[in-house]
């Protein structure tokens, strides 16, 4: 067995008094509560999705297609599919400011995220979203859209 030296043995103090002046945390992550499509994008139609649509209405989307995803809360397992096959994603993280909702820019509290998905709508077909809380009560929650 290696013994240490009085230099690491040192460093213990100074990295206690160092760890007891960090600041605390604030309040605990908010839990998962909701996750909604609200935009769906292509070439021919940009179209806001209302709550608990099941379909988009306005327009055919075919071709690149862009599917924007609200999470209220904090996951820790997104995932985004079209017809069963896993899509790849940007996420954009999403703050309280006082009593507005922005792009985190290093105030704020984090609250959530805007997932957006990129993908090439051949035909008609199913969007699916999901995640999982990362707190209590570690629910999953999931939305589905059918794009036409």
């Amino acid at each position: 067995m290696k013994k240490a030296n009085a230099w690491s043995l040192a460093l213990i103090p100074c990295l206690g008094l160092w760890l007891g002046a960090a600041p605390a945390w604030g309040a605990t992550a908010p839990a998962l509560s909701e996750v909604r499509v609200f935009k769906v994008e292509s070439a021919g139609c940009s179209e806001t999705i209302p709550e608990r649509a099941q379909g988009t209405q306005m327009c055919t989307h075919r071709g690149p297609t862009k599917v924007s995803v609200m999470e209220v809360g904090l996951g820790n397992n997104p995932v985004g599919r079209f017809n069963g096959a896993e899509l790849s994603g940007a996420r954009t993280p999403v703050c309280q400011v006082g009593n507005v909702s922005q792009a985190c820019t290093g105030t704020g509290t984090l609250m959530g995220y805007i997932y957006v998905f990129d993908l090439d709508v051949k035909a008609q077909g199913w969007f699916e979203y999901s995640n999982s809380s990362i707190n209590p009560p570690r629910n999953t929650l999931k939305t589905l859209l059918n794009i036409r």
